[in-house]
């Protein structure tokens, strides 16, 4: 896109370069923006304007009305963003990541309980990315998802024991605590209660610690609680590491959530390879649900859009929002690409 008129590079024309004429010539070449209707999902055309003055639509869209703002029953601060944007690179890394309200909390004020936390280590070429999604009865459960992602990178940062000794059960246990002290705070308690902090703040956590492997691509080792997934982009398929909702003997998704502060007896890390060309995904159920095998409609945007290049950090959170009725919850998602080749 074209903002800026063309400049003559000889000093001889200056005076004739500002002359009306001159300027309306300029004007002409300034290339106006494409405000032609774009296609959704479906192939067809939405309404024309802004690319992004609206959301992707993916089958039925969900009514469209203006965001409330967090209603003050939970809480003024700290202060609770609609959408948070991330992405850059870092050696062996590049990362896009976005989270984005709910429909259904936009519409009741009520505010995103989905986060995530990254860190990278330049020198010794090591990202750990952590999301969580608070459990939608828990009224604080925005202020637990923070807590826990916060936590849990700077604990992955320097592991006080090894990951592969045990190490996964004890951040998770870790964390489980610290979103006790943390619920005490906010609830004015007289000491940590567990049960409270259940109630008040439960969140779920997903966690992937990745680096350069010696082959090419990237080596990684994800764990989690409750019901935040990892995913493989591979040739357009997403193919399931961890995580993501349990199904139940009729084939159904299971919706009841155990997060933190429960911790499970078993935490089973899983290790992945992402070589070039693959993307790793780490999100929340906000995204794995209507993403499903993969195969539909919302499966066939990201995969367009993650594919065959790195889309832009806008471009990215665009996607993430899109629309689908039924569709309403909280969404987030950290896609990390290894180098090219």
């Amino acid at each position: 896109m074209g903002w800026l008129g063309k400049r003559n590079k000889h000093d001889e024309q200056s005076a004739a370069d500002s002359s009306p004429e001159a300027e309306a010539e300029a004007e002409a070449d300034v290339a106006a923006p494409e405000l032609a209707g774009r296609p959704d999902a479906s192939g067809e055309a939405q309404a024309p304007g802004w690319p992004s003055r609206g959301p992707i639509v993916v089958g039925a869209p969900t009514p469209a009305f203006e965001p409330k703002a967090v209603d003050k029953e939970y809480g003024r601060t700290p202060y609770r963003a609609d959408t948070v944007i991330d992405g850059w690179s870092s050696g062996a890394f590049t990362v896009r990541a976005a989270s984005v309200r709910g429909y259904l909390h936009r519409y009741g004020g009520a505010p995103r309980q989905d986060d995530f936390a990254i860190t990278v280590d330049p020198e010794r070429q090591r990202l750990v990315v952590a999301v969580a999604d608070g459990v939608s009865s828990a009224k604080y459960s925005h202020v637990g998802s923070s807590t826990v992602v916060r936590y849990a990178t700077r604990w992955l940062e320097e592991p006080p024991e090894p990951l592969a000794d045990g190490g996964w059960h004890t951040l998770f246990k870790s964390a489980a605590w610290t979103l006790t002290e943390q619920a005490a705070a906010v609830l004015s308690l007289p000491e940590a209660d567990a049960e409270q902090a259940e109630r008040m703040l439960a969140t779920t956590l997903a966690c992937a610690v990745c680096e350069p492997h010696p082959d090419g691509g990237l080596s990684a080792v994800v764990a989690a609680v409750g019901d935040s997934g990892v995913w493989l982009l591979t040739d357009g398929t997403f193919v399931p590491v961890l995580g993501g909702k349990e199904q139940s003997p009729s084939g159904l998704s299971c919706s009841a959530v155990v997060g933190l502060p429960r911790v499970p007896n078993d935490v089973a890390p899983q290790p992945v390879i992402i070589e070039p060309g693959q993307v790793l995904l780490v999100g929340t159920d906000g995204f794995g649900d209507p993403l499903g095998s993969g195969e539909g409609g919302v499966g066939a945007l990201f995969a367009g859009l993650l594919g065959d290049r790195v889309p832009s950090q806008i471009e990215f959170a665009h996607a993430l929002d899109f629309s689908r009725e039924t569709f309403d919850d909280d969404r987030t998602l950290v896609a990390i690409w290894p180098p090219s080749s």
